[in-house]
């Protein structure tokens, strides 16, 4: 999670891991509910929105940061996550709790 533009492919995970891909897959599954590559994405759109609320970096440097391949990923992986798109959310998150 502290490195999330790094390679975070199941096969690479495992390896880390000392498992093979299918039992990491199994042990994600058991202990976190998800499979492996849907809690990484879901952890580099978390990554994003903090980016996005806290720097003023370009929407595709966040997403190069990240692990997004393009800022067309980062926004469908975005949208998805939240329904809005990152530079939607970024707006909403500078005018602050009195809309200025």
């Amino acid at each position: 999670l502290a490195h999330p533009a790094d390679d975070l492919g199941t096969a690479r995970l495992a390896a880390l891991a000392g498992v093979t891909p299918r039992h990491l897959t199994r042990l994600f599954a058991e202990h976190l509910g998800q499979a492996p590559g849907r809690y990484v994405r879901q952890a580099r759109t978390e990554a994003a929105a903090h980016l996005l609320a806290t720097t003023d970096l370009p929407v595709a440097a966040v997403a190069a940061r990240c692990g997004f391949g393009t800022a067309e990923s980062l926004r469908t992986a975005f949208t998805g996550r939240y329904g809005i798109a990152p530079s939607r959310f970024r707006a909403t998150q500078r005018r602050g709790p009195t809309g200025g």
